[in-house]
């Protein structure tokens, strides 16, 4: 059972860099950073914004969102950054040895906890979030939008007046802050697998995410190169191996960076625990991923159902790049796709205002129009 969803953790201002609380989920609390919308910038007609849902990527925490989330607040847009298992404020339970419960770990859990997340940001703000994840967070999403494609193929309705209508907005303050603890309680089987039926999120936005092995050969060397960086983590300590991973192709782009930039990356990646990085390669890495046809048929029926769903690449990130390409031409564009200039593989570091405003054109897309007086 979820309880006591989104526990406040310290006072704001309405100039913020986000106020950090937690969100318990079947025995594990995930660190959520919240910034909610500046009042300057709410929008007209009584018609709130929908909100946005941030997920970082592997070894990162929910600050890796500040700058975009800051940005975006002022422009009247709530934000929640949410942080996976082992990384940030998220812990495996009350003070736990994350190798105790590596099932927290496991990329379906973590994408089912990310589903009930957005289902109680939707009922607390009345519209349903936009979800975007990076990367690894990208990875976590995408499995969320698959547990819900499989839900709507089963028969589930998606209730497009609570993601889309004007309706679903409920009359409330935008000064107050999102606070639910203790409001939305639902009952969870041990072994569900899935939400309800509804899909709790009105738009997904994919940033430099994998979309699953091709075949059962590629879902084989995944895990075995997995495997082998989770050992190396181990045997190496974050240091040693932070230094080997900071020096991979896919982060090439970011030695154009200031150099105070880089040195809160490397801040940022040598604050995670060995083992906690470990499980998530062995646990939530992409040979845990559904096929990557069972990726795309997902989100091509999530878009068929009026979901809007968004692939963005860097121009600099080759792989990710020809990932685009490839998803542009299977899912017959379905899915939009966009390659972001002078940026690789973290677009919404190396170019935040990019970044900023593609997720402003998706905000307001999924944000219904005032009705008319």
């Amino acid at each position: 059972m979820a309880n006591e969803v989104l526990k406040k953790g310290g006072e704001v201002t309405s100039e913020v860099w986000g106020e950090t609380r937690g969100f318990d989920f079947e025995g594990m609390r995930f660190g959520v950073k919240a910034w909610r919308a500046s009042a300057s910038g709410a929008r007209k007609g009584g018609v709130l914004s929908a909100p946005i849902v941030l997920v970082h990527g592997f070894a990162q925490q929910a600050s890796t969102w500040d700058k975009v989330a800051l940005s975006l607040s002022r422009a009247g847009v709530e934000c929640f950054a949410f942080e996976l298992a082992g990384h940030g404020a998220g812990a495996c339970s009350a003070g736990g040895d994350p190798a105790e419960r590596p099932d927290f770990f496991d990329l379906c859990f973590q994408a089912r906890a990310l589903l009930a997340f957005c289902r109680v940001v939707a009922r607390d703000a009345g519209a349903a979030p936009v979800l975007v994840g990076y990367s690894m967070g990208g990875r976590v999403a995408l499995q969320a939008a698959c547990l819900a494609a499989d839900d709507l193929r089963d028969g589930g309705e998606l209730n497009r007046i609570s993601l889309r209508s004007s309706a679903a907005f409920a009359p409330c303050d935008r000064a107050r802050r999102l606070d639910v603890a203790g409001a939305c309680r639902w009952d969870v089987t041990a072994n569900a697998a899935r939400m309800s039926a509804a899909v709790p999120f009105s738009a997904l936005v994919l940033e430099s995410a994998g979309l699953g092995p091709a075949d059962a050969a590629s879902r084989g060397a995944l895990r075995e190169r997995n495997f082998a960086w989770a050992a190396r983590v181990r045997g190496e300590g974050v240091s040693a191996f932070m230094d080997w991973w900071a020096g991979l192709p896919l982060f090439e782009s970011q030695q154009y960076l200031s150099a105070d930039q880089r040195k809160r990356i490397r801040a940022g990646r040598l604050a995670n625990d060995a083992e906690s990085l470990a499980l998530s390669f062995e646990q939530a890495g992409a040979h845990q991923m559904p096929l990557r046809c069972e990726s795309i048929r997902a989100l091509c029926e999530l878009s068929r159902r009026g979901v809007s769903v968004s692939y963005l690449a860097g121009r600099l990130d080759a792989k990710y790049c020809k990932v685009l390409a490839d998803l542009r031409a299977d899912s017959h564009d379905a899915v939009s796709c966009r390659a972001v200039p002078c940026a690789g593989h973290n677009i919404h570091l190396e170019q935040p205002e990019a970044f900023g405003a593609i997720l402003e054109e998706v905000v307001e897309s999924c944000t219904p129009k005032p009705a008319a007086p």
